[in-house]
């Protein structure tokens, strides 16, 4: 049966990070940069009730972190921006590409067929590099770490959005990763290597993010 809308928001409330609640006036942001995006917890929490309270719960038993993995990329990726000339046409799928093995177990692949990002169909296809240029994300699994150099190599300067199966990805050049906190997924962001990609990631997603890379832009 369907949660609430009440029950979702209580939820999403009590997993929010201390740091995206929503503050007084005479109240400043301890991190400078995020200083010009003081917005609403209203519109923060369109991220969590759409991915569903219990996909951050990785701590309950027999919720399967690439499951949660995957519905974050789907939701994160909505609230990135791609500059036009990334798609070249109307009705060009939005292309997710796995570097390395397969971690999901066919997940991702079952789930796009039910998704769309942007208004575009999903398609999951394994990365090759030759066909980098085809690619709208990139989720790099944990053992391509070691590759990681030469990878980000490929797609460098393009609207590719990498996003690195643990934490330190983003540290060393991808858009985003993921890590484990507490029992709960979390994600950081690397605005430095946005910017060079040409892709906007706005303050909602900021405001989620346990680590910030990098320096806003004016």
């Amino acid at each position: 049966m369907p949660r609430s809308l009440p029950m979702l928001y209580e939820n999403a409330m009590r997993l929010l990070p201390a740091s995206a609640m929503l503050r007084s006036r005479s109240d400043r942001w301890p991190d400078r940069r995020l200083n010009a995006y003081k917005i609403p917890v209203s519109l923060v929490l369109v991220f969590l009730l759409t991915l569903g309270s219990t996909l951050w719960a990785q701590s309950k038993p027999g919720f399967p972190e690439y499951q949660v993995k995957a519905e974050m990329l789907f939701r994160i990726a909505e609230f990135v921006s791609w500059p036009a000339e990334a798609f070249s046409s109307p009705d060009q799928p939005f292309v997710i590409a796995i570097a390395g093995r397969d971690p999901f177990d066919s997940y991702l692949l079952n789930r796009a067929g039910a998704e769309k990002i942007h208004d575009r169909k999903v398609a999951v296809v394994q990365y090759e590099a030759k066909k980098h240029h085809e690619y709208h994300l990139v989720f790099i699994e944990k053992s391509e770490q070691m590759h990681l150099d030469e990878l980000l190599s490929e797609v460098n300067g393009q609207p590719v959005l990498t996003v690195g199966d643990s934490e330190e990805f983003a540290k060393n050049g991808t858009h985003i990763d993921f890590q484990i906190i507490e029992g709960r997924m979390r994600f950081n962001v690397n605005l430095d290597s946005a910017e060079k990609s040409r892709l906007q990631i706005p303050a909602a997603l900021l405001r989620l993010a346990s680590r910030i890379y990098g320096e806003l832009k004016e």
